[in-house]
């Protein structure tokens, strides 16, 4: 999924931000810095409840789940917040906060975006809800943490601010982050960007792979079109390979490719697409490629404990599994014992 930041280019701001995105880096912010003086903003019963179960019940415990609680109150104070937009043309975004037309907006992929692997405080990722009613944090909000409570507190806004389609991004706290170089795909100006702006960030990405586009006004709506591209400068290229991505799984330490493959099968063929495909796509240097010689298999990669008939199956379409440790090469781990022993039933 994409997700999209404007920037203004102001002097001081827009050196500040080109020297994060220059550092592989956002800036995630304290909720103070927000500009809507209701954002984070809400009435909460829980506090009076603990009151009144304190008098019917004057146990420690309570006292202690009082001051927790308050404790989680007061996390508002310390918790980074990256706010984004499912929508890069939005004419009051670019209005805002894009210096007019005269700015940027940045495209993430989301998914390395929120990369716990590149920042361990990542804690949530929600779609703004856009109400006109103060949230009220309850009892059962507790039971519901990220759905009630958390969505409550952090991602709940007045309907006034529902044409920004706001992403928002939660840390455990405010302040710089890292983020993986493939992280920024593309670049967006507006019809007034300076063309020295322009320049600066073709530079900055001339080894990277990321496409740039112009926004302009076209028959009184905004429209977009492809003004540069610029390539990571790879030693091998993937794209002699006839392939398909079946698959992509992302985690804290481990990446996982699933892949159809329909090119030659000759092992030499099979090690050269190996490293090729490694270089131009996994960033973790723990990571799974696996490869196969159909796409039927596509459905039983998400099914565990397969059955006798999907396991000989998803096993016989196996070229090769290639973890990361291992030079690539011809591989089947899948079949193994278990394979032979449905092998030898039948």
């Amino acid at each position: 999924m994409k997700a999209y930041k404007y920037r203004s280019i102001e002097e001081d701001v827009f050196k500040r931000d080109f020297e994060t995105i220059s550092n592989n880096s956002f800036y995630s912010s304290n909720y103070s810095m927000l500009n809507d003086p209701f954002d984070i903003y809400f009435n909460e019963e829980i506090s009076q409840v603990i009151k009144q179960l304190k008098i019917l019940f004057p146990y420690k415990e309570l006292e202690n789940f009082e001051k927790q609680f308050q404790e989680v109150l007061n996390f508002k104070e310390e918790v980074g917040v990256y706010c984004l937009s499912t929508d890069f043309l939005n004419e009051q975004l670019w209005a805002y906060y894009a210096s007019s037309y005269s700015g940027y907006c940045i495209e993430y992929d989301l998914d390395k975006l929120v990369d716990k692997g590149q920042n361990f405080d990542f804690q949530y990722q929600f779609q703004i809800d856009y109400k006109d009613n103060i949230p009220t944090l309850g009892i059962d909000d507790i039971i519901n943490l990220q759905d009630g409570f958390i969505r409550k507190m952090f991602a709940t806004k007045k309907s006034a601010w529902q044409h920004e389609k706001e992403i928002r991004l939660i840390f455990d706290k405010f302040g710089m982050k890292k983020i993986h170089r493939s992280a920024i795909t593309g670049i967006y100006f507006g019809v007034k960007t300076p063309e020295k702006i322009k320049k600066d960030f073709y530079k900055l990405f001339e080894n990277d792979d990321v496409k740039f586009y112009e926004v302009f006004p076209s028959n009184f709506e905004l429209n977009f079109k492809l003004v540069n591209e610029t390539k990571r400068k790879l030693k091998h290229n993937v794209n002699e390979f006839e392939f398909e991505i079946m698959k992509h799984r992302i985690n804290v330490s481990h990446e996982s490719y699933y892949v159809f493959y329909k090119g030659s099968k000759s092992e030499s063929d099979i090690k050269d697409f190996i490293i090729a495909f490694r270089e131009a796509f996994l960033i973790k240097e723990n990571n799974s490629l696996y490869i196969f010689d159909n796409k039927e298999v596509e459905s039983l990669i998400d099914i565990y404990s397969k059955n006798d008939e999907q396991y000989i199956k998803y096993a016989d379409s196996i070229i090769t599994v290639c973890d990361d440790w291992e030079e690539a090469g011809i591989s089947n781990p899948y079949k193994d014992f278990h394979y032979n022993e449905i092998i030898n039933r039948r």
